[in-house]
């Protein structure tokens, strides 16, 4: 029994969290479902991020400038709100609901343009969506209970005003209530809350914190304090729940908790229409029926599934395929199939010449780790690549598999070479193959006194066994002039000696 409600340190505040969530979001779902305007959560969270990527897109930096690109968030987020209350429209001549998809796909198309002109970019966008539960920490769950605290004793002052245009605007207006302005300050709270919520839990596991406990309590209560009651409860239970779950399976908590939360409230539809239903036997008859159709479907879905293709064949096909990451997440799975290198080897050949470096890199590591000596001649031309990691790659590839004559081609190519990092790479890799003729290369890279003149020295004590005393490219120009001529290469030690 300890075991079933253990959860370790590291999940206790993301809990916490979610019980923070569940304390204000089933009280706002409560008004946001009586005022019909369900997607006004994603709406304001869109406009959130849109507020923040803006902030990011004028130069504050994620992680570091939080209190301005929260402040940024805030701003879009009460401009927002604004937005809300002044197009609700009397009579609902076009409903609020339509105003408010408008505005999210216009928000959400908005943010993808700011988007693409950060360094961000997709990734920003994931937060986004996913937000960082399993990161929230202590800090970070008390300030957010505090805002929300602030904004619970705000809503419990004017209770009687936000009640009264969420359940019925018409007689508050003709009961003199400014329903514009009280509209205007309800989303302008709830703009507080989404703002912060985003943040920790992501927009979806937001709408679902929002909506799905307090639709479900309207399943089993007409009395709003009783609504309230059972979604708190509810809400808490589940989301301890779908943490524990998280814990011991390894799936993402977010996602987890929605799931949850849908199956919970599957559970009360089927509750209210059993207890509601005049004919029990009947209302069981019903409910059995449905549930062998949801089992008639998956029983399809599965059946039909595709079958399991041969892992070698799988990448193959793969090597096809028009995303990159495919691509490269095939040439990773082939180096378990070395042994039938004829059936792809050709196709991977191919690859070099692939439009993404990332590609180009793997296949170069693949056909490396083969020592495929036959495609020497595609390394020594990809040493020439756009691409600095396929460049490096393509380097250490030749030192494998190369011979003399490619550590010829090598130095040859380093007479171009402008980048003195790949410069030092491609000597590096002429000496350990045995070519003496690096040797006065590296000692003018010694010369030059650059960044990488030190390591350039420490190449020739290692792998030509100057001595230490020489330290200046005088000394060592004197050295070579001396003894170039003696130095003999020994594989095996993969040193320069004397004959």
């Amino acid at each position: 029994m300890e075991q079933l409600f253990y959860l370790p340190s590291t999940m206790i505040w993301p809990l916490a969290a979610c019980v923070v969530l569940t304390g204000i979001l089933v009280y706002l779902g409560v008004h946001v479902i009586a005022r019909k305007v369900i997607f006004v959560d994603l709406a304001l969270a869109q406009i959130a991020a849109l507020g923040t990527v803006t902030g990011v897109l004028l130069g504050y930096e994620v992680g570091k400038d939080l209190t301005a690109l929260y402040l940024y968030s805030l701003t879009f987020t009460i401009f927002g709100a604004f937005i809300f209350s002044a197009t609700r429209m009397k009579g609902e001549k076009v409903p609020h609901e339509a105003i408010i998809g408008i505005v999210y796909a216009v928000t959400f198309a908005a943010t993808i343009l700011v988007l693409s002109k950060s360094a961000l970019g997709p990734q920003e966008l994931d937060h986004i969506i996913k937000g960082e539960l399993l990161w929230v920490q202590a800090p970070t769950v008390i300030k957010t209970a505090i805002i929300y605290a602030s904004v619970g004793i705000f809503h419990f002052i004017f209770r009687k005003k936000f009640m009264a245009i969420s359940f019925d605007a018409v007689k508050a207006d003709d009961d003199g209530v400014n329903v514009r302005l009280w509209d205007f300050l309800f989303y302008m709270s709830f703009g507080f809350v989404i703002t912060s919520s985003v943040a920790i839990a992501g927009v979806f596991l937001v709408f679902s914190y929002l909506v799905i406990p307090s639709v479900g309590a309207m399943l089993l209560s007409d009395k709003l304090g009783k609504r309230l009651a059972i979604g708190w409860v509810a809400g808490s239970i589940i989301s301890f729940i779908g943490v524990k779950l998280s814990y011991n399976t390894g799936l993402p908590t977010s996602p987890l908790i929605v799931v949850v939360f849908a199956f919970a409230l599957m559970v009360s539809g089927l509750f209210r229409h059993l207890a509601l239903a005049p004919a029990k036997l009947i209302a069981i008859r019903n409910m059995l029926a449905s549930l062998a159709v949801g089992a008639l479907f998956l029983g399809g879905v599965f059946f039909f599934r595709k079958a399991d293709e041969d892992p070698l064949e799988h990448a193959v096909h793969l090597l096809s395929s028009p995303l990159s990451t495919d691509r490269t997440a095939a040439l990773v799975d082939l180096k378990a199939f070395t042994a039938q290198k004829t059936e792809w080897l050709q196709i991977v050949v191919d690859r070099l010449n692939d439009e993404d470096a990332e590609v180009r890199k793997a296949a170069v590591e693949l056909l490396s780790q083969m020592k495929e000596r036959s495609v020497l001649p595609k390394m020594l031309a990809l040493v020439s690549d756009r691409s600095d990691e396929v460049r490096k790659a393509a380097i250490a590839a030749i030192e494998l598999v190369g011979d003399r004559a490619a550590s010829d081609s090598l130095l040859e190519a380093v007479q171009r070479e402008d980048d003195a990092e790949i410069k030092l790479q491609i000597l590096t890799s002429a000496l350990k193959m045995g070519n003496p003729l690096s040797i006065p290369q590296l000692i003018s890279m010694v010369a030059d006194g650059g960044i990488f003149a030190e390591d350039a020295l420490g190449l020739l004590r290692a792998h030509v066994g100057i001595d230490p005393k020489i330290n200046n490219a005088q000394q060592l120009r004197r050295w070579w002039k001396a003894n170039g001529n003696r130095l003999h290469w020994d594989g095996a030690a993969k040193m320069f000696t004397m004959k």
